[in-house]
């Protein structure tokens, strides 16, 4: 990369070099990057072609599961959450090991027992941290961190299955309030708990209200059981 001197003050593309406007400097390049048809096709590119595939279904399966968390995930008010859950998946997916290099799923990886581990060290509200922890064997919530004048919690238990190959993932809800303050709640039985299936992911989603009925900003709490 080179910084152009004088009097030339123009930016695009000129006999294979790219000029352009960085720091109210003009910069030369040329320009580089990957050649798409040797990528798609030459062997000894198979495993970024691999590597490529796979982070692809992470996205996908990580949008799938943004949207079942609506509006839930929305109210967390993080730009880069997409990119934060596409990581976290791919740490899923590769505990697949039925599967080669390529063709692993986030599914299969959600099977491993290992895989429960690296959900419930996904810190979702990135900017408020944790507040609650959900237990769903045990059918308890924890409070450990109550927003300051927090009066009351509207709670969403959410299941939501995890078969990829939808177009979007299926879930049903149990909801229910719980007055503040307190340290935890015994979650009273349900019918709809026995269709819960083997692999489901269940979310236990929180919304804070104030002493006068309102929602309290940034303070959704999102936790898995």
């Amino acid at each position: 990369m080179a910084e152009l001197q004088g009097i030339l003050k123009f930016t695009g593309k000129l006999d294979g070099l790219s000029f352009y406007k960085m720091g109210g400097k003009i910069i030369v390049r040329k320009p580089g990057g990957f050649d798409g048809e040797k990528i798609r096709k030459e062997e000894k590119y198979a495993n970024v072609r691999k590597n490529a595939s796979e982070f692809g279904r992470c996205s996908s399966f990580g949008g799938k599961l943004r949207r079942a968390l609506q509006p839930f995930a929305k109210e967390l008010h993080d730009p880069i959450l997409h990119g934060r859950m596409a990581k976290m998946l791919h740490e899923i997916m590769k505990l697949d090991r039925e599967s080669a290099k390529g063709e692993r799923s986030v599914s299969k990886g959600l099977q491993h027992p290992e895989s429960g581990t690296v959900l419930k060290s996904f810190l979702w509200n990135a900017s408020d941290g944790e507040r609650c922890r959900y237990s769903f064997a045990e059918r308890k919530l924890f409070f450990d961190r109550l927003p300051e004048e927090s009066a009351k919690a509207e709670v969403t238990l959410r299941f939501v299955d995890c078969d990829e190959t939808q177009n979007s993932l299926r879930f049903f809800d149990v909801v229910f309030e719980v007055s503040l303050p307190c340290s935890e709640f015994f979650i009273p039985e349900d019918e709809r708990f026995e269709t819960v299936g083997d692999g489901w992911l269940k979310f236990a989603l929180i919304r804070f209200f104030d002493g006068d009925g309102y929602l309290m900003t940034g303070k959704t709490a999102v936790v898995l059981g």
